[in-house]
């Protein structure tokens, strides 16, 4: 099934001034990768709730802990939903209240919508 449609994530960040992508692994560089060539955007920072295991640069874009984000910034949780269930109460805990979670179901109209873009995988 091809994507026609833009995924309502890449609807929103050509909306926003500034994003951060919330994770530094693989569902964060998917995501990452499919917003850049999408909207032509990067993300100011890549953030994590804790720097250890992390890289601290992904792409030469910085890996910082959360605490240096503004309360205003808009945050991908790039993350799978079973941690997605502990990182959106902490960050709404802390004063971060535009999140975006990337459900399973909006990672796959994303990454379609990348892999379309760039002809891989052709989805039928």
């Amino acid at each position: 099934m091809a994507y026609n449609k833009p995924s309502i994530l890449t609807e929103r960040i050509k909306q926003e001034e500034d994003f951060v992508i919330y994770g530094a692994q693989v569902v964060a560089y998917g995501a990452y990768c499919a917003i850049k060539e999408l909207t032509g955007k990067k993300p100011l920072c890549f953030v994590v709730g804790t720097m250890e295991g992390n890289p601290k640069e992904i792409d030469g874009i910085p890996v910082m802990s959360i605490e240096k984000v503004p309360i205003n910034t808009f945050i991908v949780i790039g993350v799978t939903e079973l941690v997605q269930k502990e990182v959106i109460p902490k960050l709404s805990d802390l004063g971060y209240l535009k999140l975006f979670p990337l459900t399973q179901h909006e990672e796959h109209v994303l990454m379609s919508t990348y892999f379309q873009r760039i002809g891989k995988f052709p989805l039928a």
